[in-house]
Parts: structure tokens; C-alpha cells; sequence
């Protein structure tokens, strides 16, 4: 369904940004969408500005060439997605296009070619592929993946899709299940209708798989388990869209553990040396060296987060800093990442978001 932008319903409001010439970060939080400048020199954020009000959505996405932001999205009228542009002035989001589905979406991917949009459904048990239109407002062309099965503890009593991407030129779309153990991997024509299943490839039994760090030309790809708090490294055969286990590691010490903690984002740097993953309960980001022969890790450093409920975090576009939005404490933290080391240096500056649950830098937008 598209929505008009002239609709004052959907409008967004203004960002009036005293810019400090640094990154935009986009946040989603109570409340909608709020962007945010990250000074490249010093590592400070600016204050918060809300870029576009709407009930809070869960993850967000951008489209590789055109400048759309996609959230999951809800209202009164029940859950979706949507996509967002910016105004006339530049400095504002309006809200371009919706569509509906049945549940909320946990995580987003868009397609390199820009021709797809795929959506994780944690509750529901599915993955949906929406095609998207030539000014990437998106389409009622939609092809739900349901999929099945279950693990031993108790958040896999059903399916759990968590995470979802394009791969292999866009004929791959790969979906990590937390409650089969599994990842599911499809093949993608010409439309989201002929997106099939083509091959899984079996966890241990209680991971628990949340998200996955995947490399674009092969090599390794390294999986949060969620439950059993342990990094998992695949080898990923790029052309096949292939998984083989190679190493399982765990974040955090046996006597360290504390009840209900566990993993959940996971980011590979830009720089392709070190590995980061965020423990919940715990609250600390675990930071491991890459070997450069084998992709294999090695644990260096856990850091505490300085947030409660560390469920998301990224790295800036100059892989400089690290920027973790903390779900309970209702703020957004950044550490200095150590080129040489990888280590993290807290920085001196803090913001103060409602229910922060996804912090995206992209560079642009």
C-alpha cells in the first residue's frame, strides 16, 4: 500500500541538527526513528533529533544506491514494513510506502540490486521477500517463507527466524533460525515469488543462532549463539552458498555466566582483524583477534558495555569507533576501537534514547 507523503498523518518531523560535520547514525527507538552525528575525530555524538515519529520499530535497513530507509514498522493499524525519504530540505524523513503483514519483524536486509527486501519474523515463524519498486518504495508483491522445527530450551519451541541477507549475487538469501538450530539458505530468481528453499546446515543443539557476521566473497563467517553465550565459525563457500563448521568459542567465562544472559549482535570490523559480539545480562562487548591464515578467533578482550542490554550495536563507516545502544538504560555509548589491537577505549560521551534497539552507520543518508 502506498502512502501519500502529503498525508499530514504520516509526515515525519524535522531534523534541525546543529551538525558537527560528522556521521549520521540512524537509531530506532521509542518513538520512531532518530538520527544522530557521530564526530569522526572525537568519537562525541551530537544530541538526539527525532527524524520521523511512529511506534518504534525493531531494525532498519538501506537501500544500496538510493536514499530509502526501510524499519519495520507499526501502528495502530497493526505491523509491516516501511520505507523513508528524505524531504525537500534534506534534513527530514517522510514516510513513502507501507506494507502490511502479520507479525513484527526482528531484522531487515535489502538486496545489493535493490530489487528485494527480506524480513526476519522472530514470533511468527517466517521470513517474508518483498520486491521493491524502481524508487524503492516497496511492493504488495510478497513471498512468505514459513519454517519449521525446534530445539531443546525453552525459546525454541517453534521456529525463530532471526536474522536474514543476500548473497552470492543476490541468487542467495540466507535466514539464521535461533529455534531450529539451523540456517536456512534460499535461492532467489527474477521474483519473490520463486524464491525455494535450497539447503540447511545443523547447529549444536541449544546454540540458539541469533545473528551472523558474513563475508561477501567467502572465507568465514562468524554466528552469535544466542542461548549457549558461544561464537561459531563457518567456513561459507561463496558460490555454492555452503556452511561447514570450523571453531566454536565461547564469549564468556563458565564461572562468569549469570542467569538470562546472553549473545546478540555480532560484527566482523571493516578492517576484516577482530570480531565483536555483545553479552546481555553480562553486559559487556567481547572482542576477539581474526587469525589472517585460517579466520579462526582468539579471545582478547571483554569489555563492559556501560549500558544495560547491550542488544545492538555498529561500527562507524571509518571503523574507528564502536557505537552500542543499550535496550534498558535507554542509552547510546561509543568506544574507540585500537587499529592495531582492537581492543576498546570508552569514550566520553553518552546519549539518552528511549528503548534503543538498532544503531546503523552507513556512511550516507
Amino acid at each position: 500500500m502506498k502512502v501519500s507523503p502529503l498525508s499530514s498523518l504520516f509526515l515525519c518531523g524535522f531534523l534541525c541538527l546543529a551538525r558537527l560535520g560528522g556521521e549520521p547514525l540512524w537509531i530506532a527507538g521509542e518513538g520512531g526513528v532518530y538520527r544522530v552525528e557521530l564526530d569522526d575525530e572525537s568519537g562525541r555524538l551530537s544530541e538526539p533529533v527525532l527524524a520521523c515519529a511512529y511506534n518504534s520499530g525493531s531494525y532498519l535497513a538501506i537501500h544500496p544506491e538510493l536514499d530509502v530507509l526501510y524499519s519495520s514498522y507499526a501502528d495502530e493499524e497493526g505491523a509491516g514494513y516501511a520505507s523513508f525519504k528524505p524531504s525537500g530540505d534534506g534534513r527530514s524523513l517522510e514516510l513513502q510506502s507501507v506494507q502490511r503483514v502479520a507479525s513484527g519483524t526482528a531484522h531487515l536486509a535489502v538486496s545489493a540490486n535493490g530489487r528485494f527486501l527480506a524480513g526476519a519474523h522472530y514470533s511468527e515463524g517466517v521470513n517474508y521477500v518483498l520486491e521493491l519498486e524502481a524508487d524503492g518504495s516497496i511492493s504488495n508483491r510478497i513471498k512468505r517463507l514459513a519454517q519449521e522445527g525446534s530445539g531443546p530450551k525453552r525459546p525454541q519451541r517453534q521456529a525463530r527466524p532471526h536474522w536474514v541477507s543476500f548473497a552470492g549475487g543476490d541468487s542467495l538469501l540466507h535466514s539464521v533460525d535461533l529455534g531450529t538450530d539451523e540456517i536456512w539458505t534460499y535461492a532467489v530468481g527474477d521474483a519473490a515469488e520463486s524464491v525455494v528453499l535450497k539447503h540447511k546446515v545443523k547447529f549444536p543443539l541449544g546454540t540458539g543462532p541469533r545473528h551472523m557476521a558474513l563475508p561477501e566473497q567467502g572465507g568465514v563467517a562468524y554466528v552469535s549463539g544466542e542461548l549457549n553465550l558461544v561464537v561459531n565459525s563457518l567456513f561459507y563457500d561463496a558460490t555454492s552458498g555452503r556452511f561447514s563448521p570450523l571453531q566454536y568459542v565461547s564469549a564468556v567465562n563458565a564461572e562468569d555466566q549469570v542467569e538470562n544472559s546472553n549473545l546478540s549482535e555480532i560484527q566482523r570490523h571493516k578492517s576484516g582483524r577482530f570480531v565483536y559480539t555483545a553479552v546481555r545480562g553480562l553486559n559487556r562487548i567481547v572482542a576477539f583477534s581474526v587469525d589472517p591464515e585460517t579466520g579462526l578467533l582468539q579471545r582478547i578482550e571483554s569489555e563492559d558495555a556501560r549500558v544495560n542490554w547491550p542488544r545492538n550495536f555498529t561500527i562507524s563507516d571509518s571503523g574507528k569507533w564502536l557505537i552500542v545502544a543499550g535496550q534498558h538504560s535507554g542509552e547510546v555509548r561509543v568506544f574507540a576501537i585500537d587499529p592495531e589491537s582492537g581492543e576498546l577505549d570508552p569514550v566520553d560521551t553518552r546519549i539518552e534514547i528511549g528503548n534503543p534497539v538498532c544503531v546503523r552507520a552507513w556512511g550516507r543518508l
